[in-house]
């Protein structure tokens, strides 16, 4: 019994020191800056050297948390922008350090931002630093800009939201992922370390007139190297081939008229075929859609829907087949064409991707119409 009695006293006295200990080690929020956007640019010397330039949101601690409250004062800037140039980017990290009254604390960076030189020349050295960062989320989404990332993080939208938050939910909106796909950080690095599949990024540019951020088109990487840029429709279709565009919109030309389609969803299939002893690379695609008007000069009969579903079909077989190749010219496979040839047995696949030969199949049908049309 006076070993039990003692064993609970014992246990009391551990708890009690535990709780008295207290979190000594624990930052204050409000002796704390945290950085939601981080953006990366290369910069010049006035000698002509190279430096690195890195510009931080550091939002308001007033407006961290957006409510209606009557404390959020809505007319103060949400965010404190902070640009500061080294000649490298751990002197930049303590730049930045150096300008705060607070601990700069990145482990809650949303969005990393790169300029098309920094994404081209330095890829590798930028996201080893994110990784040595143990808080940063492999998750955060990393962004290429058309021009400078300085100015992304600069630009303040109109909106009652933090820049980072925003920017994050406009790229993973359902609308948006018809033209720009999210690049989060680990699928980058992946990508960059097994070199079996090619990264991209998606872009970001400014519309100041409107005062908003506009996500489209992509960076396209050999290996760590960006070596071309598409464009929104290209985008659309590299996002068909890998099956994330949904409920897109669709457009296609019959007879000098725009016929337009809405909610086209795909399924796409790529695989190996043979074709006279001869392997060949086959994309399949189903696709389906809801036909939003029949222009004039057109008669409503089933005549004129088989009109359509043939041009849907055979426009874009063509275009799909044309962006394959465009691919297969720039020698880079950010869809995963290498893996499907590998597995096939076809082990020699830097030899043979680019002039590989390629066929398009498409089926669509109508959403909204009988399946006998």
């Amino acid at each position: 019994m006076r070993r039990l009695a003692y064993g609970k006293l014992g246990l009391l006295l551990i708890l009690a020191m535990m709780c008295l200990a207290g979190c000594w080690d624990i930052i204050p929020i409000e002796n704390r800056a945290q950085v939601l956007v981080i953006g990366v640019d290369s910069a010049r010397t006035p000698d002509n050297g190279n430096q690195v330039r890195l510009s931080a949101q550091i939002p308001a601690i007033k407006n961290l948390i957006q409510t209606v409250s009557n404390f959020t004062d809505r007319q103060k800037p949400i965010f404190k922008p902070l640009v500061v140039e080294g000649k490298s980017f751990l002197k930049c990290i303590q730049s930045l350090e150096d300008r705060l009254f607070q601990s700069m604390a990145v482990g809650n960076v949303k969005l990393i931002i790169l300029s098309p030189e920094v994404a081209a020349d330095d890829l590798l050295n930028i996201l080893t630093i994110f990784l040595r960062q143990p808080t940063v989320s492999y998750q955060t989404l990393v962004i290429c800009a058309e021009n400078s990332a300085e100015e992304i993080v600069q630009f303040e939208a109109p909106f009652d939201i933090q820049p980072g938050l925003m920017i994050g939910k406009q790229e993973m909106s359902a609308l948006k992922l018809i033209h720009s796909f999210p690049m989060r950080l680990w699928d980058l690095i992946a990508r960059i370390d097994n070199g079996i599949t090619d990264p991209y990024l998606p872009i970001i540019n400014l519309d100041r007139e409107n005062k908003c951020y506009v996500l489209e088109g992509l960076k396209l990487f050999r290996g760590d190297k960006i070596i071309a840029t598409l464009s929104a429709d290209d985008s659309y279709l590299f996002g068909v081939l890998i099956g994330k565009v949904e409920e897109g919109y669709k457009e296609i030309t019959v007879k000098n008229q725009e016929i337009g389609f809405s909610k086209v969803q795909y399924k796409s299939k790529i695989r190996i075929a043979k074709h006279r002893n001869q392997k060949r690379l086959r994309v399949e695609i189903k696709a389906a859609g809801t036909l939003l008007q029949i222009p004039k000069g057109f008669p409503d009969r089933a005549a004129t829907y088989k009109l359509f579903q043939k041009e849907m079909e055979k426009q874009l077989q063509e275009q799909v087949l044309s962006f394959v190749k465009k691919l297969q010219a720039l020698n880079t496979d950010p869809v995963g064409f290498r893996k499907v040839m590998e597995n096939a047995g076809i082990m020699n696949w830097n030899e043979v991707y680019p002039g590989f030969p390629v066929e398009v199949k498409v089926r669509f049908k109508f959403r909204n119409f009988s399946p006998a049309f």
